[in-house]
């Protein structure tokens, strides 16, 4: 890659002022040492955290007081495509970098070509739809509507979460029967790519389809009901208790309970990432598939570094979503802490040896002791 970028310079040399070709040239040779190993150690970084991260994410989902909320559904699916990302094509970033003959050797098969671009297709999309579903899920919770209301109940979150994943699965199966290792021309090297009679479609599917959906419909919805929720939680506010149960309106009276309001702050506060961490990557990928390279030095090295940093803010997306939620959710804070500390406590009871006697009540305390219900004894109705 260096020194393709030197070369296409260097027979540019004569069109170019004489400031241009003894500035901006050393620059890019800089940039293009000096922004991969920079990449390592972001790449490094991105990868321990967001591992760990995933899985603490999913563990502190999966306690009774997150599992029972229908939102929780779609923000634990979400959690598990994360993990999935991260250990698939992160890892194989990695790789990449430091054994350049591995990375050769895996990328060189067939089983790859099919199921790499299978799960770089799929997995976005999901993890995309997922949230914007537990936004709506939200919507609905906060809302005064009766029918609106029916849509959060935890039996529809699982249903609506194993059709999402279905469809997107079925949809994104042309790949695996199209893609191939191919030459694209007698003396072309032979890569991964579509075949030549089908190429056409998969450019308007897999490049223009994937890069408008998480680039410009999926933002366009999180603002929308980001909004929304807001608004709704406004209006939720205003209103003073206690109050009859139905207004003359017909609409429901509700509060939020101290779990919903967690909820819902993280929620917003991964939209909002979301939206900044998707957009930067999506504007290159729709840059790529409409215009060539840049040819000017000053365009290219802004190409250069802006690519860089949307790879990196997009592989940020896929590790962020326990930071956010450890830093905006107190109960989420609480929940990990307190079961973090069971799990050492109870490893340390089971490593000391037996003593005889009676066990004491202490340590038999039933796990969901922690989690009492939030419903109080209001006739109003609560936000699930």
């Amino acid at each position: 890659m260096k020194t393709f970028f030197f070369h296409s310079f260097v027979r540019r040399k004569n069109k170019m002022s004489n400031t241009s070709t003894t500035i901006f040239p050393s620059d890019i040779i800089q940039a293009l040492i000096i922004l991969p190993i920079v990449q390592k150690y972001i790449l490094v970084i991105l990868y321990i955290f967001g591992f760990l991260g995933a899985l603490l994410n999913i563990f502190t989902l999966l306690q009774k007081r997150f599992r029972t909320k229908s939102c929780s559904t779609y923000f634990l699916a979400n959690s598990m495509i994360d993990f999935c990302y991260i250990n698939s094509f992160l890892l194989m970033e990695l790789i990449s970098l430091f054994n350049l003959e591995i990375f050769a050797s895996i990328n060189s098969t067939n089983l790859w070509c099919k199921i790499g671009n299978y799960f770089y297709f799929l997995l976005p999309c999901l993890a995309s739809t997922y949230i914007t579903f537990a936004s709506i899920d939200r919507f609905c919770a906060s809302s005064f509507n009766d029918k609106l209301q029916k849509f959060n109940h935890l039996k529809i979150s699982y249903i609506l979460a194993l059709i999402i994943f279905l469809i997107w699965s079925l949809f994104s199966i042309h790949i695996l029967i199209s893609y191939d290792r191919i030459h694209l021309t007698p003396t072309s090297p032979i890569q991964c790519t579509a075949k030549l009679d089908v190429a056409a479609i998969f450019i308007i599917i897999d490049g223009y389809f994937f890069a408008l959906y998480n680039g410009v419909v999926i933002p366009i919805c999180l603002i929308i009901f980001g909004l929304l929720i807001f608004r709704n939680v406004k209006l939720i506010r205003r209103r003073t208790f206690p109050q009859p149960m139905l207004t003359t309106d017909n609409q429901r009276n509700i509060r939020l309970t101290r779990g919903n309001q967690n909820l819902i702050t993280m929620l917003l506060f991964q939209v909002s990432l979301t939206i900044l961490l998707y957009i930067p990557f999506v504007v290159l990928y729709l840059y790529g598939i409409y215009n060539s390279t840049p040819q000017y030095p000053l365009s290219l090295l802004f190409y250069i570094i802006f690519s860089y940093i949307g790879r990196w803010f997009w592989f940020t997306n896929f590790c962020k979503t326990f930071y956010i939620n450890i830093l905006s959710s107190k109960t989420f804070r609480n929940i990990l802490k307190r079961r973090i500390c069971q799990l050492v406590l109870s490893t340390h009871h089971q490593n000391r040896p037996r003593q005889s006697g009676p066990a004491t009540a202490s340590s038999q305390s039933p796990s969901d002791s922690d989690f009492s219900s939030e419903t109080p004894n209001n006739p109003a109705a609560i936000v699930n």
